[in-house]
């Protein structure tokens, strides 16, 4: 949905005259590039919308928060970090901004890898010990990845389901009020020409941040659930 909005704020823009379009161009072509995998092509695009100071408060905050995700991507876990602060900072109740955040502190929390012993002490014991710890580090490393990628597919497939409907709503109710304006009084019983269109929240939950790596041969740790979002205001979409 946040995607949409930033969208149609471009082909707004676009509207009123080449001078106002570039940052919002920029925006909407690093989002592109972040869901092809171009990551570099992603903060780049990004960087340039946010330097201009021409981004209204919400598409930059939307800015920062996809560019902390490509961030993350690419193994910057602390630029990531920097830039959900100034996503929350602009803000505090965005939810993915929260759960990036949450994602990009385990990781430069996360314990090491475990430390080969030393070739003066290794013996068959040691190095079985060693070994030992290393395949539970690096399973447990991949059951987070794992975990993580399959909430977040799922988060995003939520959304994606309650934007459709909110659309198909919004595309029947558009319907009704033009029929009731032609004179089709049929369509007049449950809309009045000047009543406000249907509005849209953000009804589901974000993903649950994967818990960070522990140290070898320790206990698993239980991951720990992002916090909850805060209600948004409705979103009240522009009738063309």
């Amino acid at each position: 949905m946040r995607r949409v909005l930033l969208a149609a704020c471009a082909a707004i823009a676009l509207a009123g005259g080449a001078a106002q379009a570039g940052p919002l161009d920029d925006a909407k072509s690093a989002l592109t590039a972040f869901e092809n995998g171009d990551n570099p092509s992603a903060i780049r695009l990004f960087t340039s919308a946010i330097d201009s100071g021409r981004l209204t408060r919400s598409d930059e905050e939307l800015a920062y928060v996809k560019r902390a995700e490509a961030y993350l991507a690419s193994s910057d876990d602390k630029a990531a970090l920097a830039d959900s602060d100034r996503a929350l900072n602009l803000d505090p109740r965005d939810a993915e901004a929260v759960a990036t955040r949450d994602r990009a502190q385990n990781l430069l929390t996360a314990a090491p890898p475990p430390t080969a012993p030393a070739k003066a002490e290794i013996s068959a014991t040691a190095m079985a010990d060693y070994d030992t710890a290393m395949a539970k580090y690096e399973a447990q490393k991949k059951a987070d990845a794992d975990g993580y990628a399959q909430q977040l597919a799922d988060y995003n497939g939520r959304l994606k389901a309650q934007d459709d409907k909110h659309q198909a709503d919004l595309a029947a109710w558009r319907a009704d009020v033009q029929a009731c304006k032609a004179g089709v009084l049929s369509k007049c019983g449950t809309v009045e020409p000047t009543e406000t269109p249907p509005t849209q929240t953000v009804a589901v939950k974000p993903p649950v941040a994967p818990a960070a790596a522990p140290k070898a041969g320790a206990p698993v740790a239980t991951a720990t659930a992002a916090p909850k979002p805060a209600k948004k205001e409705p979103i009240r979409p522009v009738i063309y």
